[in-house]
């Protein structure tokens, strides 16, 4: 019989080190899984930092809005728009509907910008600016909040390259594919944004928990002549949010003499869930918009403020240099004067 040859027998001090040399390979593979990922979570958090000063949070907002804008080019002067959807979030119905807005068509926007395509609307916004790519963003953003008549809270500013992953994102959401298109695309240069990262992560979970068929497009209206299918629904998503549920009584005035801006006002403080029980012209002209309110530190109060952004915002007791008699009969008393006007109409 042949003999077998002799086992290698490991030793203890051997064993001691294999396991010693184990600890310390998956120890730096560990070390080396956290980093990359810590490091991937500061570029995206980088990336998606706040470009401007309103960095309102939409964490505690029941319906969140963004305005996602492609353009060709970030480098061409000036940017031509390729794209503008805006996206409402509504996490009342637990439904996101994309509206499309097309580039050719001239929509006709009160205020200094007129008639005009939405390039157009972008380049006014960013000329003479120091940050031309954030004022055309900025004003874009504003110009659609005038078309809906609903507020424009974000914006979402991507090159053209981008545009494939970033409508995956609205439309399927996901962290882990925010992750992959940070992963597998430098986005310097080519993503322009006011969102935080939090934002993006609480808007792409709720896209993610949402069946397919509850991503739904449709078309934006392209007048101010044809906006009440939009208000209706709207008002349907904004039935119990907070401004809804606190029921206070809503008087919108017009302290110009710009026509409509009262009634676009009230337009605006229904969407959001407001209740308007007076529509009327003051009793004389302002030169400054004031919020007059009972309790200042409501949700309707604040909403207002930062939607039709008016800033001055004074106690029912101390507003006696206000004579309008709306103010006795309201719980919140809006009054647009000629420093808003250039905004809204």
């Amino acid at each position: 019989m042949k003999r077998r040859p002799a086992r290698k027998v490991i030793t203890r001090p051997t064993r001691k080190i294999i396991a010693r040399v184990g600890i310390v390979l998956l120890t730096f593979l560990i070390s080396a899984t956290f980093l990359g990922i810590y490091s991937l979570y500061k570029y995206v958090n980088q990336t998606f930092a706040s470009a401007l000063s309103d960095t309102d949070s939409l964490l505690e907002d029941s319906v969140p809005t963004v305005s996602y804008i492609v353009v060709e080019d970030f480098e061409t002067d000036p940017v031509v728009i390729r794209k503008v959807n805006y996206i409402i979030f509504d996490k009342n119905t637990k439904k996101v509907t994309i509206y499309d807005l097309p580039t050719n068509h001239n929509f006709e926007i009160p205020g200094k910008f007129g008639k005009e395509n939405l390039s157009k609307m972008f380049a006014l916004g960013g000329l003479n600016s120091e940050v031309p790519l954030e004022s055309g963003a900025k004003t874009l953003s504003r110009n659609i909040f005038k078309l809906f008549g609903f507020k424009s809270d974000k914006y979402v500013l991507v090159s053209s390259e981008h545009e494939d992953s970033f409508d995956n994102l609205w439309r399927r959401g996901g962290f882990l594919n925010l992750l992959k298109v940070g992963r597998l695309t430098n986005l310097e240069g080519a993503l322009l944004t006011n969102m935080n990262l939090k934002e993006v992560y609480n808007l792409l979970n709720f896209v993610d928990s949402l069946p397919r068929d509850r991503v739904v497009e449709d078309k934006a209206p392209l007048c101010f002549c044809d906006t009440q299918n939009f208000d209706d629904l709207i008002r349907d998503s904004t039935l119990e949010s907070n401004i809804s549920l606190e029921k206070k009584n809503i008087a919108i005035l017009n302290g110009t003499n710009y026509s409509g801006l009262a009634s676009f006002g009230a337009r605006v403080a229904r969407n959001i869930g407001g209740r308007v029980i007076a529509i009327d012209n003051t009793e004389r002209f302002y030169d400054n918009s004031y919020i007059v309110a009972d309790d200042i530190n409501s949700k309707t109060v604040e909403m207002l403020s930062s939607v039709l952004r008016i800033d001055n915002i004074i106690q029912k007791e101390q507003s006696h240099s206000l004579t309008e008699n709306e103010i006795d009969r309201s719980d919140v008393v809006v009054i647009f004067g000629f420093d808003t006007s250039g905004d809204l109409y």
